[in-house]
């Protein structure tokens, strides 16, 4: 689709990616980053957690803060405006990509990640059936928070140039 896209299969090469700022500020490996804490890895994880629940023509969008606050929906006009952003790819040129339904990341990290351990539960219920029917209930309540994304704060509809993105990811197994 776009040659702005990176997509990952792997989580170390995603984690790798993710942090080379860092990694490269303290001229670490990822696993020397790992074993002296710098990373945040319970973040990674999430947004990991998050890739993994995306549609097909669903994408992760990291934009620098400047161009966030103009471009976002609803932000509090005090510069809090947020830089991670889910969408679908909806037309592109040489220049630019235009993102259509568009939602923060950071609720649906929160929601992914409830989804996944939800999931853990219901593999570890065994023949608890009333464990088993409450768990399967707040995990489909998950699933359709997950997908309407109502009220979530996005980008406006413009088109946002390929120049100034940080990465466009997206998870491929």
């Amino acid at each position: 689709m776009s040659d702005v896209i990176t997509e990952y299969a792997d989580y170390d090469a995603f984690a790798r990616e993710w942090h080379a700022r860092d990694l490269e500020s303290h001229s670490v490996t990822l696993s020397e980053a790992r074993a002296r804490g710098l990373l945040n890895e319970q973040d990674t994880r999430q947004i990991w957690q998050l890739l993994d629940l995306l549609e097909d023509d669903e994408l992760f969008l990291h934009l620098p803060q400047w161009l966030a606050d103009e471009k976002v929906d609803g932000a509090d006009g005090d510069g809090d405006a947020p830089t991670t952003f889910v969408g679908r790819l909806s037309r592109e040129t040489d220049k630019a990509i235009l993102v259509e339904d568009s939602a923060a990341t950071h609720a649906l990290m929160r929601l992914a990640h409830g989804i996944r351990s939800l999931e853990r539960g219901l593999e570890n219920t065994g023949a608890d059936a009333d464990r088993r029917e409450e768990l399967e209930q707040r995990l489909q309540a998950k699933y359709r928070q997950f997908e309407t994304r109502e009220g979530a704060v996005g980008l406006a509809d413009e088109w946002v140039p390929k120049s100034q993105i940080r990465s466009t990811i997206r998870r491929r197994e």
